[in-house]
């Protein structure tokens, strides 16, 4: 799912679909995950996306929506 290029990743956005690189705007250790926040540049929605490896050895990556796409303000 994830695939460092350069500034963002190759990442599939929750709530359009849109695979592509997104710009990272802020980074955090959660436990034992990494997480990061990203923006769709095509639907502009918000959305955290979570990648570590448990104590007991398993990988683990999911998103989680934060702020969908804003419809009013276009």
């Amino acid at each position: 799912m994830t695939n460092k290029q350069g500034k963002g990743y190759l990442v599939k956005c929750p709530y359009c679909g849109y695979t592509g690189e997104f710009r990272v705007h802020k980074t955090w250790r959660f436990r034992f995950y990494e997480v990061e926040r990203l923006r769709c540049p095509r639907c502009h929605g918000v959305f955290n996306h979570y990648q570590g490896v448990s104590p007991s050895g398993r990988k683990s990556e999911f998103v989680i929506r934060i702020k969908p796409r804003s419809l009013g303000s276009g």
